[in-house]
């Protein structure tokens, strides 16, 4: 996959927002809950939703990277304007999780390759996908999960970016 001049922009956005987000303190959480409760809701429950399954630091950090998407796309006047359904997430998530299994199914390791690399092309905010990925990589509580419960959460957090860009792409 060939990187674009925009890729790298997103890039340093992306990397700006990950250390915006490390340095948030309880006003910020409260004032931002506040406005995404308003003009995104599902994004609320979705969280709400991890607080059952979680442990304390795991939930600080989803919520950390919850954060970092609603950053990514919140000032995108469309988001401001079209909620997110969870008939529309429902759809994705369904989407993702057909995604994945056919990618397991799948043995030979240059065909893995080029599926991973389709799925990344058709995936407008890649940047935010790989700071996504990142904080999976490198944030201790998210690295002590079983393997299955952090595909189950990163398959939710490419389906709720992917929710943000479709309300985008469809203006």
């Amino acid at each position: 996959m060939i990187i674009s001049e925009e890729d790298k922009k997103e890039s340093v956005k992306v990397s700006l927002l990950l250390k915006r987000i490390e340095l948030m303190d309880g006003q910020y959480v409260n004032t931002e809950s506040d406005i995404m409760s308003q003009q995104q809701p599902f994004v609320i429950s979705l969280f709400l939703g991890y607080n059952l399954d979680l442990k304390a630091l795991e939930l600080e950090e989803m919520m950390k990277i919850i954060f970092l998407i609603w950053e990514y796309f919140k000032g995108i006047k469309q988001i401001n304007e079209v909620k997110i359904s969870e008939s529309q997430f429902e759809r994705i998530h369904q989407r993702n999780i057909y995604m994945l299994k056919y990618f397991e199914k799948e043995k030979d390791e240059s065909e893995k390759l080029d599926f991973v690399d389709s799925v990344l092309r058709h995936l407008n905010s890649r940047a935010l996908f790989t700071g996504v990925l990142y904080q999976f990589n490198q944030k201790q509580a998210l690295l002590d999960m079983r393997d299955k419960e952090r595909g189950i959460l990163l398959i939710g957090l490419k389906s709720l970016i992917e929710c943000f860009e479709e309300i985008v792409n469809n203006k």
